[in-house]
């Protein structure tokens, strides 16, 4: 009986386990964002985090070329997922929601739109298939944390 009784509070702690990943993996994605568009020019400024005065290049700054020009670049200012020092290098995939257009970008800045702001060259026009979000002066977004990879390389 007792070998019994365990096994069910295994069983339970197992799916309650299993449901707090999941609530966190959700909490990590965010749909109906709004996402405006910035000019970081990285690739007129050698993909330099300083000299585009980005908040996270405290952190990141000193990365590698291939690190920090492998994903186009973003602020971040969310609803879902971390902010601040925590956001830094993290990888979005970012999903236009009026045409599908997804790319994948890295957290190299912070905003205050609540939502994101893409670099033009590099992640907007990307996703931008249309038009509509230039016209508008922005797109609505659905984003969701990916893995791109080591912190630093």
């Amino acid at each position: 009986m007792a070998a019994v009784a365990a096994a069910g509070k295994l069983a339970l702690a197992a799916a309650l386990l299993f449901a707090a990943a999941a609530s966190m993996a959700a909490a990590q994605s965010a749909s109906g964002v709004r996402a405006t568009y910035n000019y970081y020019n990285p690739q007129s400024i050698g993909w330099n985090l300083y000299t585009a005065s980005a908040y996270c290049a405290t952190w990141d700054g000193g990365n590698s070329l291939a690190w920090r020009s492998k994903y186009g670049w973003t602020a971040f200012c969310g609803p879902a997922g971390p902010t601040g020092q925590a956001a830094c290098g993290k990888c979005l995939l970012v999903t236009n929601a009026a045409t599908g257009a997804s790319v994948t970008v890295r957290i190299v800045d912070q905003c205050s739109n609540g939502g994101l702001d893409l670099d033009y060259d590099t992640a907007f026009s990307k996703i931008d298939t249309n038009g509509a979000g230039v016209a508008a002066g922005h797109l609505t977004v659905s984003y969701q944390f990916v893995d791109c990879g080591p912190p630093s390389n």
